[in-house]
């Protein structure tokens, strides 16, 4: 790792606002507080769960972590790439606002365009450390993705400067929810379904359809991108069979995914309850549970 001569060696941290990037954060900052520069950011799409913003600030105020909440800036202009400003739990945006922003330029994501999280997240993170003087190359980034989680591991970790904590320690998931039960508070969520963006495009179907059986009102953002931006931005990559762009697997819209909610399904359940012969059985967890940077899925 390079440094400038006589500065301290340089760690970005990404905290998702999971428990498991919780963990990986407090664990580091007490490691490593004194001997390293460190920055702990935040990126909002306006679309997290409101209990993961109260985590991130509960988080800050218990174990100091003193964490930079950042949001895109788009640029509409064809050359200009996407920026960040810093922003607080009480001004952060609630309702979509810069992942909207991030539609207007780039339309809406897909499978075959999965886009959102480099753009809403890791764009802004960079961005951010830009302004701050580290120059690529100078420092680690530190990405929560636990020791189950071995094949999320981004395949470029060497050249991206990632590092794993979490996996060089051996933690697993029953790990993080212990060290999590030991705190005052928690990410009080109805089930890790409902983490961290709630109806990101990325969670399993099962996962879907359960946030929508009993709480339709989280899909009102998407559903609204799609009557305003499912035209835009077409390109032979991206468009559905049904002539639009769509969010889901499967070329689903938003008003599927509500529609076959009110149907019959078995609803999400603890991973070890699962029943894996069940054709919505829970695939692609990456955005679902934790939304990471530095991640291949």
């Amino acid at each position: 790792m390079k440094t400038e001569l006589g500065d301290k060696p340089k760690m970005s941290i990404s905290f998702s606002g999971g428990r498991t990037s919780a963990v990986m954060t407090k664990m580091l900052l007490e490691k490593h507080r004194n001997t390293h520069d460190i920055l702990v950011t935040f990126a909002n799409t306006g679309c997290e769960h409101i209990e993961t913003l109260n985590f991130v600030r509960n988080c800050d105020v218990h174990f100091g972590f003193n964490t930079v909440w950042l949001e895109a800036v788009v640029s509409h202009g064809d050359k200009v790439g996407i920026r960040h400003k810093i922003v607080t739990f009480e001004n952060a945006s609630r309702k979509g606002e810069p992942f909207e922003e991030y539609i207007k330029k780039y339309g809406i994501p897909t499978p075959a365009s999965p886009t959102c999280t480099s753009r809403l997240k890791e764009d802004v993170m960079r961005s951010y450390i830009r302004s701050m003087g580290w120059k690529r190359g100078t420092y680690l980034t530190a990405i929560g993705i636990r020791a189950d989680e071995v094949d999320r591991m981004s395949s470029s970790m060497n050249e991206q400067g990632l590092i794993y904590p979490l996996v060089k320690a051996f933690m697993r998931k029953e790990d993080v929810l212990s060290e999590c039960r030991k705190w005052p508070f928690d990410l009080n969520l109805d089930g890790e379904h409902y983490g961290n963006c709630v109806w990101c495009w990325k969670k399993s179907l099962r996962k879907l359809l359960t946030v929508a059986k009993h709480h339709p009102e989280h899909f009102d953002f998407p559903q609204k991108m799609d009557s305003l931006y499912g035209k835009h931005k077409l390109t032979v990559a991206t468009t559905s069979p049904q002539g639009d762009r769509r969010f889901f697997r499967n070329h689903l819209n938003t008003a599927d995914i509500i529609l076959m909610a009110k149907g019959e399904f078995n609803e999400y359940i603890d991973r070890s309850e699962m029943v894996y012969d069940d054709p919505l059985f829970d695939v692609g967890a990456g955005c679902g549970e934790s939304c990471e940077i530095g991640s291949d899925n």
